[in-house]
């Protein structure tokens, strides 16, 4: 063989091997920030997650079913990782944000995959003081999600927890006081939450409260929208709480059914004027939180004549006024306004409808359970009154 050609045949396969090289390091490369931006990624989906099960494990776990489904106040900087007793400017149905208090929620530090402690939102109507004046299953939440676009993703949301990422434009996470020894930074919500500058901001939303100090508290009762994009100014990565997610938990509580059995075995029914659209404006709650939080599902009624009717699917005794608990809403009824809660058709359904009037009912074809079952949360339950 030509020597010239054994030595250019052996640069060629250095060559060769040099190409295998740089290609094999840049796949690899490629595939290790691959591998770590999934890491990163599932760092901030486990740590929203156990926030959320925290939150609502806290929330549903009180001693008593009637102060159940308040949701904490968060880290508002008075003390690292402690839920906020109470904070300037936190009114009543006002919406507030900060930290998610994970030493009052007893969890390590939840932190998102950029190492950064993770925020949280709670609507005004679910925060645990100071309470709201009506707290149930058909309770809107105050915070709405919106595309890049501005088109409203979901609404009425309890709660919201944020993974801030890292720091874009301006935000400096610098440490405004040596005691944050564990999340560090500071809890001016700009600095963490997105777009830093208002111009920058989609359809003229920011994911903090622009208007309070720090952007931690709403200013209105208003619903609040936070925009859920990844672009140059907005990397925020949201976990939702919505109103379901708070009480399908909570009525599955055994006293919850205990605490609805005491509400319709009020004896004070048999004898109650009965006034208004449902018949029940006359209840008197007094303290009992329970009722004050569940009453507006009630429903009396006289019926034209004593009669019988269905319960757990057999015939009553002889009622002379009946009582009724109305299930979970199903789809198309709507109770958020005193015009839709004093519409009975926002309530029951079928023959309870049909029969139901004030103060004296349309028929005694009434039909219900006697007891409240989780799995069937939509069905109306009854008590036959002598």
């Amino acid at each position: 063989m030509n020597p010239q050609t054994a030595q250019d045949g052996i640069a060629l396969i250095a060559v060769l091997t040099l190409l295998t090289l740089v290609g094999l390091s840049l796949f690899l490369g490629q595939f290790s920030v691959a591998q770590y931006q999934a890491r990163r990624i599932q760092a901030t989906s486990r740590a929203l997650a156990e926030a959320k099960d925290a939150l609502i494990g806290d929330a549903i776990s009180t001693t008593s079913v009637s102060d159940a489904a308040y949701l904490r106040l968060p880290d508002v900087g008075q003390t690292e990782g402690v839920a906020a007793l109470n904070f300037l400017g936190n009114a009543k149905d006002l919406s507030v944000l900060g930290k998610f208090p994970w030493k009052t929620l007893r969890t390590e530090v939840l932190r998102d995959g950029n190492s950064e402690c993770l925020w949280y939102v709670v609507s005004g109507r679910y925060k645990i003081t100071p309470s709201t004046d009506v707290l149930n299953w058909d309770t809107p939440g105050q915070i709405d999600i919106i595309d890049v676009n501005g088109n409203v993703i979901t609404t009425g949301l309890a709660a919201l927890l944020v993974a801030p990422g890292s720091p874009i434009d301006e935000q400096s996470r610098a440490l405004s006081n040596p005691d944050y020894t564990q999340c560090g930074g500071n809890y001016d919500s700009r600095n963490y939450l997105d777009t830093y500058n208002a111009f920058n901001a989609v359809a003229g939303e920011v994911n903090y409260f622009a208007s309070s100090t720090n952007g931690l508290v709403a200013s209105t009762k208003d619903n609040k929208r936070f925009v859920m994009t990844h672009s140059e100014h907005y990397n925020d990565n949201f976990l939702q709480i919505t109103p379901d997610d708070v009480f399908r938990h909570l009525i599955r509580r055994s006293d919850f059914s205990t605490a609805i059995e005491n509400l319709l075995d009020n004896p004070s029914f048999t004898t109650l004027a009965i006034s208004g659209p449902k018949g029940t404006d006359n209840i008197a709650c007094g303290t009992d939180l329970f009722c004050q939080n569940w009453k507006e599902m009630l429903f009396l009624t006289q019926l034209p004549a004593p009669a019988k009717v269905t319960i757990d699917g057999a015939l009553s005794p002889v009622c002379s006024r009946i009582v009724i608990f109305a299930g979970k809403s199903i789809p198309g009824q709507n109770r958020n306004t005193e015009a839709e809660k004093a519409s009975a058709s926002n309530y029951l359904e079928g023959r309870n409808l049909t029969s139901f009037n004030t103060p004296t009912a349309n028929a005694a074809d009434f039909s219900g359970a006697s007891t409240f079952d989780w799995h069937s949360p939509g069905t109306d339950l009854i008590r036959c009154l002598p």
